[in-house]
């Protein structure tokens, strides 16, 4: 039998549950006094057959990485504020009954996990897993500046209100290095590391990424006026191209460095860090998906 695990602070989790209940699965864990990561084990456990996550990336993040690797699929039904992964799964973020129906009967595929290592005050953090993005920079410190209660009343657009606020900042300088190749050094205002890269409005930050292609796209955007970021958009829009003020280079594994940067995970931020060291762990993640895409109208928009 599957078993749920819902995280009741997201916005659509009662709601998700329901459509899931709807459908029979009745074993439904919440968060709270246990985490999604401890629900997880428990149902590997006790021989769940499959995992299905009800809440945001956070929590989707947490039943994944405990997922990783023991071939047991895992269902996702979003109901967080930014639903990044699911959107770049072609999940449907307002039909939670047919997602319901994907993430209990959809065939599981191979999906990849990003993993990174976070370097700060002389030592090294445990590696922690990202579904969709790694982020340092003034990506990070807008990621930071969006509160949970303005995140909670102006869901994706909290993002873009505090983003908007850092636009003319000065860029950082960053240290880089992809495989095997020679160090890169360049000025950003963000460098993004992404498993897949799609956001809000079917923008996609870098183009042709996928969630099973094995790679680490990484993404330096270093605008230097204000004009420059309508090209940015143009570009993730897929009707132009930015070269100059976004860069875009794949790998398996990266490492980056900077003074004491911010950074943040799939939207949610981690402090200020020195280096990062990211790599792609291919097909570890067995992710009851469509096969196919959904309708843009599926995608662009999130529930309310």
């Amino acid at each position: 039998m599957p078993v749920v695990i819902a995280n009741p602070i997201a916005r659509a989790s009662v709601r998700g549950v329901r459509a899931l209940e709807a459908r029979g699965a009745l074993d439904v864990r919440w968060t709270g006094e246990r985490r999604a990561d401890a629900l997880a084990r428990d149902a590997i456990g006790e021989g769940a057959d499959a995992v299905i996550a009800v809440g945001g990336d956070g929590t989707i993040r947490d039943v994944a990485d405990v997922l990783a690797g023991t071939g047991v699929p895992m269902g996702i039904v979003p109901a967080g504020t930014a639903n990044l992964f699911a959107r770049n799964l072609d999940l449907p973020l307002r039909d939670l009954a047919r997602a319901a129906a994907i993430a209990l009967d959809a065939a599981p595929l191979p999906t990849d996990l990003g993993r990174v290592v976070l370097h700060a005050d002389g030592r090294e953090h445990a590696p922690r897993v990202f579904l969709v993005v790694v982020g340092i920079g003034h990506d990070a410190t807008a990621v930071e500046a969006a509160s949970l209660a303005r995140k909670r009343r102006l869901g994706w657009g909290a993002y873009v209100v505090a983003g908007m606020r850092r636009f003319a900042h000065p860029l950082h300088a960053v240290r880089a290095r992809l495989d095997e190749e020679p160090w890169m050094r360049t000025e950003a205002w963000t460098v993004l590391v992404h498993n897949t890269a799609r956001i809000t409005l079917g923008l996609r930050v870098v183009p042709d990424t996928r969630p099973d292609d094995g790679l680490l796209h990484v993404a330096a955007v270093s605008p230097r006026r204000i004009a420059h970021w309508g090209r940015i958009a143009a570009a993730g829009m897929g009707l132009a191209r930015a070269e100059g003020v976004l860069s875009h280079r794949t790998g398996r594994r990266v490492r980056l460095e900077a003074d004491r940067i911010p950074v943040q995970l799939d939207g949610d931020a981690h402090g200020r860090i020195t280096a990062l060291d990211a790599w792609i762990d291919p097909g570890v993640l067995l992710v009851r998906r469509p096969a196919g895409d959904t309708t843009r109208a599926d995608r662009s928009g999130g529930d309310r």
